[in-house]
């Protein structure tokens, strides 16, 4: 019943595409606002709990399975956000942790935090200054992790099943004062961490940061990184039936995001104007990158075709948010030209991919 609403609520959008439009990816219909925003951030709990956020004018909205409302504001700027169930969503600032209890924000835990995950079912987990950090639902503990294990992501499946990636820091130089090091998972049981091995690539392994995970059917793992010495995409890490490849979709650079696709596979992201990726039992299939309104482009001036990619849960769909703008004239940069483009800017959400 939620993904039928979901569908209907998010086919059209006023200016955007007719009824009848056969396309695969389909607009939420957000009403305009004066000046310029845009989505940095997107979460989704299922298909009648999914959230959006961004800064610089902030901006909080959440879809409760009939229509998108905008959201109170916690105390300071939203910078993360992870939605697990209707009564389980939470964000960071840069004063404390904050759970939504359904009509406002609760504190949850003061100060500033790196990383957040919430737990289905409830509890959450954050990694703050270098340090694990779980809720069980009715107090906080010190999870004790390896030393010089560096954090790069948290993503919770279950209190029983929680995947911590990063990599394990050397000491030893790679390049002037950057630090090297080795790729590292960890998987939480619901008792203790526990090490999963991982194999990289000798030009990779020592400058690989994990920040992204998707687990798939049977022990199918994929991770995710950039490299420490320039921030550069590096290749997925693909463990199928217990053995680790490198994995990307054909004649493909390494995806800015990778996300599970629902039935056991993964999407490769590559930004919102670009082709999507999924990769499912080996096989893998290419879907045209999503059109623009008439008249504009996805992402800002200043960072075209960027945006945020999130699975929802309960479906084989994707939610994707950003923002679109009116691209300056002939693509001039100039002041004159980037002050009324940067004013078009408008925030975006579109949900995919539908079968046609």
């Amino acid at each position: 019943m939620h993904l039928v609403v979901l569908a209907a609520v998010l086919a059209g959008s006023v200016g955007v595409a007719p009824a009848a439009d056969t396309s695969v990816w389909r607009y939420a219909p957000l009403k305009p606002r004066a000046g310029h925003d845009a989505f940095g951030l997107v979460s989704a709990g299922g298909p009648d709990n999914i959230w959006a956020a961004g800064s610089q004018p902030a901006v909080l909205e959440r879809f409760d399975g009939r229509r998108w409302r905008v959201a109170p504001q916690p105390p300071g700027s939203v910078a993360a956000l992870s939605t697990a169930s209707r009564g389980h969503v939470w964000v960071l600032t840069e004063f404390a942790a904050y759970r939504w209890d359904t009509k406002v924000w609760r504190s949850m835990r003061p100060g500033r935090a790196d990383l957040l995950a919430a737990v289905p079912g409830g509890g959450a987990w954050l990694a703050e200054r270098g340090k694990l950090i779980r809720y069980d639902g009715r107090r906080w503990h010190t999870v004790p992790t390896p030393a010089k294990f560096e954090i790069g992501a948290i993503h919770a499946r279950s209190a029983k099943d929680v995947w911590v990636v990063g990599r394990h820091k050397s000491g030893k130089p790679v390049y002037d004062d950057i630090e090297g090091g080795l790729p590292a998972v960890y998987r939480w049981n619901g008792r203790a961490l526990t090490a999963v091995p991982v194999t990289a690539p000798k030009s990779s392994r020592s400058i690989l940061r994990l920040d992204d995970v998707a687990v798939g059917k049977n022990g199918e793992l994929w991770l995710a990184g950039r490299s420490v010495l320039d921030g550069d995409r590096l290749p997925v890490l693909h463990r199928r039936g217990g053995k680790w490849t490198t994995s990307a979709p054909p004649r493909t650079a390494p995806p800015e995001e990778i996300e599970p696709d629902g039935a056991g596979g993964v999407w490769f992201d590559y930004g919102l104007d670009q082709p999507l990726w999924q990769s499912r039992a080996g096989k893998w299939t290419r879907f045209a990158a999503p059109k623009p309104p008439p008249g504009r482009a996805f992402g800002m001036v200043t960072h075209p075709g960027g945006g945020v990619t999130a699975h929802i849960p309960g479906t084989t769909l994707l939610v994707r948010a950003g923002a679109t703008f009116v691209p300056p004239p002939g693509n001039s940069y100039s002041p004159e030209s980037t002050g009324p483009a940067q004013e078009s800017t408008d925030r975006m959400v579109m949900t995919g991919p539908h079968r046609k």
